[in-house]
């Protein structure tokens, strides 16, 4: 794990603050105009004999509602939460840097929650409770909450020594966090489909494409059961559909597809891996690159693959041999 890991809370949370702002101010303006006449007073003024009282309020309106949406969001956009391999370091302000700390070896224990709205939008709230406060630190509206969390829960552990932590656990938290790239891909399943609710070969094609592309470029992470924005979605609904309902009939199955549609002599290139996130399944492909060209078989065919930027892109006929001459006869 490389640290420090930083969280940042969603824009969900900025837009909650400009409201409860505003409608603070509002009350407080309510409030006070049953004890003074505003426009009484404003008429007084030098100003109240230069600008009309309804067109002032438009103005000084405008003027408010643009001055506290700036500050919330510079308030937003400079607060961070720091996971170090000893503490959790809450950082905010806009001129002035404010910290605090919370000394892992404290912690007793964390979780993950969603209120509706975090839910639509796929967000979640960590809780952080300590042996030193009753009220705990609550890290609001994070993309990846769950990732976070277990990011959180295990460092927690390294710090206190409970347990030592699963390095290839670590090592797949650090790829989803680091996101779809030329090197790694994201599928949310292998063979089931989420609209049709029903298997779907494309979609093992689709794998097969992108692991032939990463055996003819420079070799790759392919991780089955985690959503394109990195959300956990489990290998659970393609478990479902498999004669041997486990982890090892996934394994079989996927051997099977693979010797298909790739060929069995590409196999030992390719290392498949299993890790339990959030009380869900998923499954790490890791390929190293091919000493040789490596093909799909569809439909017939023979169809060449390689990597372009984070896309699995086909090579027309007419590119395969000088693709194949610059990348393997250097």
């Amino acid at each position: 794990m490389r640290y420090p890991v930083v969280i940042r809370q969603s824009p969900l949370v900025l837009i909650r603050r400009i409201i409860g702002v505003e409608v603070g101010i509002s009350i407080v303006l309510f409030a006070i105009s049953f004890i003074a006449n505003y426009e009484q007073l404003y008429r007084q003024t030098f100003i109240g004999r230069l600008i009309r009282y309804d067109i002032f309020l438009v103005i000084a309106a405008s003027i408010l509602q643009l001055l506290v949406t700036l500050g919330v969001f510079l308030r937003w956009h400079s607060e961070e939460y720091r996971i170090k391999e000893k503490e959790i370091v809450h950082r905010w302000g806009m001129m002035f840097n404010r910290e605090n700390s919370i000394m892992l070896k404290n912690v007793s224990s964390v979780e993950y929650k969603r209120s509706p709205l975090e839910f639509f939008l796929n967000y979640g709230t960590i809780v952080v409770h300590t042996l030193v406060s009753e009220r705990p630190l609550c890290i609001r509206s994070v993309e990846n909450a769950e990732i976070y969390a277990n990011i959180v829960k295990d460092t927690v552990d390294l710090a206190i020594r409970r347990k030592p932590p699963e390095s290839k656990k670590f090592s797949i938290l650090d790829l989803i966090l680091e996101g779809e790239n030329r090197r790694l891909e994201f599928k949310q399943t292998f063979r089931w489909d989420t609209k049709r609710k029903a298997v779907n070969k494309d979609l093992e094609r689709s794998v097969m494409k992108t692991i032939a592309a990463f055996l003819n470029s420079d070799g790759g992470n392919l991780i089955v059961g985690v959503s394109d924005n990195g959300g956990i979605a489990g290998l659970e609904d393609d478990i479902k559909t498999l004669i041997r309902k486990d982890k090892d009939g996934f394994e079989n199955h996927f051997n099977q597809a693979f010797k298909t549609t790739i060929g069995a002599e590409f196999r030992q290139y390719v290392d498949l891996s299993f890790e339990r996130i959030e009380e869900k399944n998923i499954c790490l492909i890791e390929v190293v690159p091919s000493p040789k060209p490596a093909y799909v078989r569809a439909n017939g065919e023979e169809e060449f693959y390689i990597r372009t930027g984070n896309t699995t892109t086909p090579l027309k006929v007419s590119e395969v041999n000088s693709y194949i001459e610059s990348h393997w006869q250097k």
